[in-house]
Parts: C-alpha cells; sequence; structure tokens
C-alpha cells in the first residue's frame, strides 16, 4: 500500500493472484487486509481463466499478480480480457514475462503466445528473489541473454528485407543482456546480480513495447524453444534454458561465430548454467539441426 500511494496509485480495491503454496510460504507477509480478494491459480493454461469468479465485479480494481512466469502470463491475459490494470510482483526471475506486453499459455494442450496489455508497475523484492529456487534464476539468465542473438536477427531483417527495426529498443534490450556477462556462479545471490538481472528482464519488456512486437528480445534462439514446446511438449524445459541452449547452437552451427560461440559457453560454464542443458534438456547437437525446419514454421519471420 505504501508502494503504490507514493507513486500516486489509487485503487478501491485491489485482487491478490497467487499460487497456493507461494501463499502460504509467504502469508504473513501478505496482509489479507490490504486486499478485497485473494485468488489462487495455477497459472499457465489458458482454459483456468473462464474459472475464475471474482466476488467483487467492481471495474476500480488493480489485478496484482504475485508468482513466477505461469502466474503472471495468467493475470496478463485475465486482466487484457477483463480490461483491468494489472501490476507484477515476481517470485522468481525466470524469464522476460515480468514486463512485457506478451503472454505464453497452454491452449488446447498446445503453448501459445499472445498480445496482452502492459503491466502498469512492477515490483520486485530482492529477498523475495533470492529464495528462489537456483534453476530459475539462471533461466532468467539465459533468456535474457538471448537478446543478443534477437538483435543479430534483427540486423539480418533490417538489412536483407527492409524491416523496420526500434534502434533504442534493439540497444535498450541488448543492454540488460550486456549488463549481467561479467558475473560468476558465487554472484548469484547477492543484491548486485539480482538488481541487474531483474533490470534486465523489465528492459527486455520495455523494448518489446516500444517496438510493438516481440523482435528486440526475440530471434530465432526464441523460434527453436518454441519448436520444441509444439512438437516435443513431452520433452521441454524452462524457456530461458532452452533459449540459451538454441542460442549456444546458432553461434556454433549457423552463424558460425566460434569467437561468440566460446565467450557464451565460457560465461554459461562460470554461471553454472551450462550444467542444465545435461541436467534437463534432453536435446543433442544432431537434434538441433532437426529443429531449425520445425522453428522456421513456428513464426513468419
Amino acid at each position: 500500500d505504501n508502494l503504490l500511494l507514493r507513486n500516486h496509485i489509487y485503487f478501491k480495491n485491489k485482487v491478490l493472484f497467487t499460487q497456493e503454496n507461494l501463499y502460504n510460504v509467504y502469508k504473513d507477509s501478505l496482509c489479507v487486509n490490504t486486499f478485497s480478494e485473494i485468488v489462487c491459480i495455477k497459472g499457465g493454461v489458458f482454459e483456468e481463466l473462464s474459472c475464475i469468479h471474482l466476488k467483487s465485479s467492481s471495474t476500480d480494481a488493480l489485478y496484482v499478480a504475485f508468482g513466477g512466469g505461469s502466474v503472471i502470463d495468467s493475470v496478463k491475459m485475465f486482466a487484457s480480457m477483463t480490461e483491468h490494470p494489472y501490476l507484477t510482483i515476481p517470485s522468481t526471475l525466470s524469464n522476460d514475462a515480468i514486463y512485457s506486453p506478451i503472454a505464453r499459455l497452454i491452449k488446447r494442450g498446445k503453448k501459445r503466445s499472445f498480445g496482452v496489455i502492459a503491466p502498469i508497475g512492477i515490483i520486485v523484492d530482492t529477498d523475495v528473489i533470492r529464495r528462489s529456487p537456483r534453476r530459475l534464476i539462471l533461466a532468467g539468465v539465459g533468456d535474457l541473454v538471448s537478446n543478443l542473438s534477437a538483435k543479430k536477427d534483427c540486423e539480418i531483417a533490417e538489412r536483407n528485407i527492409g524491416e523496420t527495426i526500434d534502434a533504442f529498443a534493439l540497444e535498450l534490450a541488448s543492454l540488460g543482456a550486456e549488463s549481467v556477462l561479467k558475473f560468476k556462479v558465487g554472484d548469484i545471490n547477492t543484491d548486485l546480480f539480482i538488481n541487474r538481472l531483474a533490470y534486465g528482464l523489465i528492459f527486455s519488456g520495455m523494448a518489446m513495447i516500444m517496438s510493438g512486437n516481440s523482435r528486440p528480445a526475440s530471434g530465432a534462439e526464441h523460434l527453436i524453444s518454441h519448436a520444441i514446446d509444439e512438437y516435443y511438449p513431452d520433452r521441454s524445459t524452462l524457456h530461458g534454458v532452452q533459449v540459451a541452449w538454441a542460442q549456444l547452437m546458432l553461434e556454433k552451427y549457423v552463424r558460425k561465430d566460434q569467437q561468440a560461440y566460446h565467450q557464451l559457453y565460457n560465461f554459461f560454464k562460470e554461471l553454472g548454467l551450462y550444467e542444465m542443458f545435461s541436467e534437463c534438456l534432453f536435446f543433442s547437437e544432431d537434434d538441433f539441426r532437426k529443429l531449425l525446419p520445425l522453428a522456421r514454421e513456428m513464426r513468419k519471420r
């Protein structure tokens, strides 16, 4: 309440959306009197939205999304459908969903992207982020650093087919990615690292809002990740891990930029992200070649 008042944001009602397990962990911090209603959702599934029935039908209500990407994306979609403003309070920093105009939800068993209204604000509590699983933080790094891959594809699109690219949005997305490249595994719980990661992911969202599309933060590496979700849903894992792996493979086999490949490889090794490829991503380098034609079908780019 104090943060909202300090920023001159006033709403008669505030509805908190979160997951039951998160609410149980933080219920002492989440004063129930602050919210007119608390709604626990699973998140991440489009069909669940039709099951949300609020007690208050007031139009003067602010939706507050507290959770990971699945909760935040669901609230984004629900807020867009009901034309309500919302703000996000991420429980982790696993991807740039925390502040972007795009929601990724499973609809009829398939992951789909939806254009949504952007949040009016975001609150990032570094203590909450520090308590979240390390693998989710590393996934957030993977999603953020993939902006550098997206930038290369933007430059190709501009040069080869004359696509108009918002240069400032592109630089904003790249700036966020470059800000985390010097960190190592021992830095992950520091305030400096968490702040840089948070701002970087917010910059990604802002860049997409400014450009009117996902271009500054979504290139070939994202299309490969979407192909995994579409054609191999039983083998899919964290989005940030998939795009990080795809970015590494693109540098090695498609762009054939060995310097960029080794820089990226060393960074992933230093941070502990490279280990996650073998822990939860079950695709080989041969599989990567098979994914390329499937990725081209994902989006007209």
